[in-house]
């Protein structure tokens, strides 16, 4: 199960870095982030503040090593790092499953989402 949601996230981190180069600043993207969990996980007001805040924490880091000089290739262990932190931090608000339907459902709904916006 970790390594499916290394995965999701890791798809998550690519889409972010497509935002990015769009010029969608990082809070649109943490807000567009967390509107999706809060919809699809039913999260109660206390989560969705946490989740919110995770959210944006960890799409800045990403967006700034993003924006960093340097090839992808250099910059993937910093990304899975970033990525297990997020994680890490998503396991002490969501419950088990809602983890489970984060993984299974929310991240693929929110990579179309980017990739259909990729598009335009």
């Amino acid at each position: 199960m970790r390594n499916n949601i290394l995965t999701v996230i890791i798809i998550l981190v690519c889409n972010i870095s497509t935002f990015a180069q769009q010029k969608m600043n990082a809070t649109e993207m943490a807000d567009y982030q967390t509107q999706q969990m809060v919809e699809e996980l039913n999260l109660n007001k206390e989560q969705a503040e946490k989740v919110e805040v995770i959210n944006l924490k960890y799409t800045e880091r990403m967006v700034v090593l993003m924006e960093a000089e340097g090839s992808m290739f250099g910059k993937i262990g910093e990304m899975n790092e970033i990525k297990k932190g997020k994680f890490s931090e998503l396991e002490k608000v969501l419950s088990q499953e809602q983890l489970e339907k984060y993984e299974d459902d929310v991240a693929p709904n929110i990579k179309k989402h980017l990739r259909k916006n990729m598009k335009m």
